[in-house]
């Protein structure tokens, strides 16, 4: 699957791990495809929040860097997905919610990286890099 062309950024590092989690994404699809069980399925989402916490930390210190005035706002976004990608492995131990958690994953990234993301890389880019004081 890799990353739609449509969703690229132009933030190489940003890129390259928006890729990465749809690579994820398309590892779980494969799984709910050839009916593995639940425990593959969980440990592929906590793969998920693994590297969505790096990712980002990553995405919010560059906007911090940048003094990105609408930082709080994509946090929460972040945090809202991470307690929902929570919630849907705690019930992955409990009922197969395979294809919610792929239709909720695809859906987050798409909207989220097409809308948020493209905003502060826009942003960023018309902003001076914010240097501390030595």
């Amino acid at each position: 699957m890799g990353l739609p062309a449509e969703l690229l950024v132009g933030v190489h590092e940003i890129d390259e791990q928006h890729g990465m989690l749809f690579d994820i994404l398309e590892k779980l699809q494969g799984m709910v495809k050839g009916r593995n069980d639940w425990s593959a399925v969980y440990f592929a989402l906590d793969e998920l929040a693994h590297f969505t916490r790096t990712h980002f930390v990553v995405e919010e210190a560059l906007m911090r860097v940048h003094d990105y005035p609408e930082l709080e706002q994509h946090r929460a976004e972040h945090r809202l997905f991470s307690e929902r990608l929570a919630q849907l492995a705690a019930q992955a131990v409990r009922e197969d919610v395979s294809l919610s958690v792929i239709g909720f994953i695809e859906d987050w990234l798409v909207n989220h990286i097409g809308a948020s993301d493209k905003a502060y890389v826009a942003c960023l880019r018309t902003m001076p890099l914010r240097v501390a004081a030595a």
